[in-house]
């Protein structure tokens, strides 16, 4: 199962067992699981430099500019704040998703993302390991 069946009477943490109840050992070790396949993603396939890097930030900002817009609308005097802004923001977005490729590594932590991620939906996790254990040998020990 995804979730722990039973009671957690006697239960040790990262066991999938406990004295009265069983959980999946994925979702059990979701941790080591995700630490793996962050591992083989970002080693093997494509790291996070490349991936932000292929992004261009003129179309990025073009999508971004209605958003961040919407965002300042919320805020108090929000029609001022845009009608100011909205010469600037193509130039700045741009300029912040510029740095953003450079520096990315030091401001997205790849791994707690995919973390919470994986903590949030359990089954997500069972299906990605159970596509990619099919090639790779990343079984918890």
């Amino acid at each position: 199962p995804i979730d722990y069946k039973g009671t957690s009477w006697w239960r040790a943490p990262g066991v999938p067992y406990g004295v009265f109840g069983w959980e999946g050992v994925v979702p059990c070790k979701t941790e080591k699981m995700a630490d793996r396949l962050v591992h083989i993603v970002t080693g093997r396939l494509l790291t996070v430099e490349e991936a932000f890097g292929r992004i261009d930030p003129h179309k990025l900002t073009k999508i971004l500019i209605p958003i961040v817009e919407a965002e300042l609308l919320q805020e108090k005097y929000g029609e001022w704040w845009v009608r100011v802004l909205h010469p600037f923001l193509p130039v700045l977005l741009t300029r912040v998703v510029s740095n953003l490729q450079r520096d990315i590594e030091s401001i997205l932590d790849l791994k707690s993302v995919v973390l919470s991620a994986f903590v949030r939906d359990k089954e997500v996790l069972v299906e990605l390991f159970q596509k990619v254990s099919r090639n790779e040998e990343i079984y918890p020990k």
